[in-house]
């Protein structure tokens, strides 16, 4: 049985909507705008709530100014919710206020459907209402468990290092030694698109961290590791296409022309990059190049086709050249001046 869990962005909801509520009615404003506005304002990161609540605050001002305008115009009719509703999605639009249309249009049909004793007044009532809501709840997001991604990037750049192992691992199994016959190659691409999608998330949490550390207290430290994973995710994306490159010149179904000695020198190579990339982050590791040399040695010992129509490289070049490129971006001499906190 799935054990129950309630995420911090669950908690932070029901605190910022307390807050939000508690203070309306210190004020004597009606809660309920205010509210709303709390619930839609909890973003996933600090940056996203600051830059996406000065954008809701003017598009609710927008929301209530169309409001008031259509009450006055057609009074309490079907009328009234459409020319609020479309006017304000029309003119956010226009204004580039996306962030803030759900805000603004819901604020607008809302303020309808209440008692109206000054327009002018419940105008500046709502207003204010849904700017309570939103600086609180930003306030909350920024101070009340706020979004970390430290520990999640590095646990993705762990899982995406040791998948890109494993696929560089099963490339060399059934392209190389055709351990599993000939095998299609569509397993190695399934599991490269596996790796794609984790890879991109791991994007997405190093992009979050670099946007989140400017709300922190300055740490030199944490700017280092958060600008080495930066590099070692956008070196990633690299081999990625490196490896891509392997899995889809497989595709061709193309023999190799090798024997077992140029085979195990290409393995022996392939084992060497997944040495070091498995050690990547945690220390500096000084291996022998002498696989990586004799792989070297071996592109050049090929010959190239006489005739066209057999392409312009032969299949073992291709692999040669493309693990020759990996290896390119896992060895960085100057990676080892800097280290990751482990």
């Amino acid at each position: 049985m799935k054990k129950f869990f309630i995420g911090n962005r669950v908690i932070k909801t029901g605190i910022a909507v307390f807050f939000t509520a508690l203070i309306c009615e210190i004020v004597h404003i009606s809660p309920a705008f205010a509210v709303i506005a709390a619930i839609v304002t909890i973003e996933p990161t600090i940056h996203a709530s600051i830059q996406k609540g000065l954008i809701r605050l003017p598009a609710s001002m927008v929301g209530a100014a169309f409001s008031v305008l259509s009450i006055y115009l057609f009074g309490a009719s079907p009328l009234t919710y459409t020319a609020a509703a479309f006017l304000t999605i029309l003119v956010c639009y226009k204004l580039k206020l996306h962030a803030g249309l759900i805000v603004a249009t819901i604020t607008a049909v809302a303020m309808i459907d209440v008692e109206h004793t000054s327009l002018w007044a419940d105008f500046w009532a709502r207003l204010g209402g849904s700017m309570i809501g939103i600086i609180i709840s930003t306030l909350v997001n920024m101070l009340i468990l706020p979004p970390d991604y430290f520990k999640k990037s590095r646990q993705q750049l762990d899982l995406v290092i040791s998948h890109t192992n494993e696929l560089l691992h099963a490339f060399v199994d059934i392209r190389i030694w055709k351990t599993q016959g000939d095998q299609p190659v569509h397993s190695l691409t399934a599991s490269f698109r596996q790796l794609t999608d984790e890879r991109l998330l791991l994007e997405q949490y190093v992009q979050h961290q670099q946007l989140e550390i400017r709300y922190h207290l300055p740490n030199s430290n944490a700017k280092a590791v958060l600008d080495k994973e930066a590099v070692l995710t956008q070196k990633l994306k690299l081999i990625h296409y490196h490896l891509w490159n392997l899995i889809h010149a497989g595709r061709s179904g193309k023999q190799l022309d090798w024997n077992t000695e140029q085979r195990n020198c290409l393995t022996a190579a392939a084992e060497a990059i997944q040495e070091r990339l498995s050690h990547w982050m945690k220390e500096d590791q000084v291996s022998d190049e002498k696989q990586i040399h004799d792989l070297f040695q071996l592109l050049w010992s090929i010959d190239m086709p006489k005739d066209p129509s057999d392409g312009y490289f032969p299949i073992e070049s291709i692999y040669l050249y493309e693990l020759l490129s990996i290896h390119e971006l896992v060895y960085d001499p100057q990676s080892s001046k800097t280290h990751l906190l482990v």
